[in-house]
């Protein structure tokens, strides 16, 4: 078993911790299957509104961004996103049980293992930030019912203004609940790989860091977050001049061929940052996207048809070219899974006393699987 600090230290280790091939490998498979669901349905949220195929292409590559939609195209896309941001929490948890039994003494922890883990589980971590999100809407139906009330003659004003006072508290606790929101969506992956909780039991969790622990889980989020960022650009730089070692290499022979195929593959992708992205985090955005991967990202050229053989190599290569991306993204959502893992066994063995790591993990049956056993029992 790994000996820890149990201090913000350990939050450090999320960069060796996230460098592993295995967890690389289950991040990228997860970003495939949310990539896959996101952009079909992206697409047809476009399509709801008349936009044609190669109009969306153009615009959007495969990554529609969702700017000027109508009501029902926005609820569509939006499905497309919960989609993916599920995927994303199951893999993450995933990670994070890999991550569990790999500090636990067990580096040989299997990847189907940890999805079977994480798909048993899938219940609780997307109820969590769910069950919040209706906390949230209960209390705004509650406000507009008394705005409702309000809009009464006489008797409005007067009720409106004796209910100021809890109206403010239940404001107040709306953006509490937003916070507890982004935590759980941020630590759900956690909890659940450590101690296998339910919907219930996870929301409680949060709420304690929360409450016992605010300073220290600001603290350490921050510190998993740019571990995240440090380590994708460092990887995505040490990516881009790889390719262009490659390239060149490729180059020496293959002379301007090779050349016309690289352009071509630039054109099949497309970053876009949505004109109501604030300013600030827009051009964090672009700089990242410029030293990882170049300027092309942001800007493709056109394609350019050769010939067919030119085209073949540019499919073959462009997906080659989105592996790669993925490979980079990949590690810093492991990083900041890892990042995240250690910020929970840091934080509950300061306000709980409990050490994780040596609890011993508590069976978990599907309907099916309690039903064998009932069966063989009789």
């Amino acid at each position: 078993m790994t000996q820890l600090h149990y201090n913000y230290k350990d939050v450090f280790r999320c960069l060796r911790l996230g460098f592993s091939a295995k967890k690389i490998a289950m991040m990228v498979w997860g970003y495939i299957l949310a990539m896959v669901g996101y952009v079909i349905v992206s697409y047809i949220a476009y399509l709801s509104m008349s936009w044609t195929l190669a109009e969306i292409w153009d615009a959007y590559r495969l990554f529609p961004v969702p700017e000027s939609l109508t009501w029902y195209a926005g609820i569509i896309w939006l499905i497309g996103a919960i989609y993916a941001l599920c995927v994303i929490l199951i893999s993450g948890t995933a990670i994070s049980k890999v991550t569990f039994e790999q500090l636990k003494g067990d580096d040989f922890y299997q990847m189907s293992k940890a999805y079977k883990y994480a798909m048993q589980r899938g219940k609780s971590i997307i109820m969590s930030p769910l069950l919040v999100i209706l906390f949230i809407i209960s209390i705004v139906v509650a406000g507009l019912i008394l705005s409702l009330l309000g809009a009464i003659p006489y008797f409005g004003e007067i009720f409106t203004g004796l209910m100021i006072i809890p109206a403010f508290g239940a404001s107040l606790f709306i953006v509490y609940l937003f916070i507890v929101f982004a935590f759980t969506i941020a630590f759900a992956p956690a909890i659940v790989a450590a101690t296998g909780n339910d919907t219930f039991d996870t929301l409680f969790e949060v709420f304690s860091m929360i409450n016992d622990q605010p300073a220290r889980l600001v603290w350490y989020t921050i510190i998993a977050g740019v571990m995240a960022k440090f380590g994708m650009i460092v990887l995505g730089a040490a990516t881009r001049i790889a390719v262009n070692v490659g390239a060149n290499i490729l180059s020496v022979f293959m002379g301007g061929k090779f050349i016309d195929v690289l352009y071509n593959v630039a054109s099949t992708f497309k970053f876009t940052i949505p004109y109501w992205c604030p300013e600030p985090f827009g051009r964090l955005a672009e700089t990242m996207i410029n030293t990882m991967f170049g300027s092309a990202i942001l800007f493709p050229p056109s394609y350019q048809h050769i010939n067919i053989a030119i085209l073949l190599a540019t499919i073959f290569v462009a997906i080659a070219y989105y592996l790669i991306i993925l490979f980079v993204v990949a590690y810093g959502s492991t990083v900041w899974f890892t990042g995240a893992f250690a910020t929970y066994l840091v934080i509950v063995k300061k306000k709980d006393d409990r050490n994780l790591l040596e609890t011993k993990e508590e069976k978990f049956s599907t309907a099916e699987e309690k039903a064998a056993e009932t069966s063989v029992q009789t």
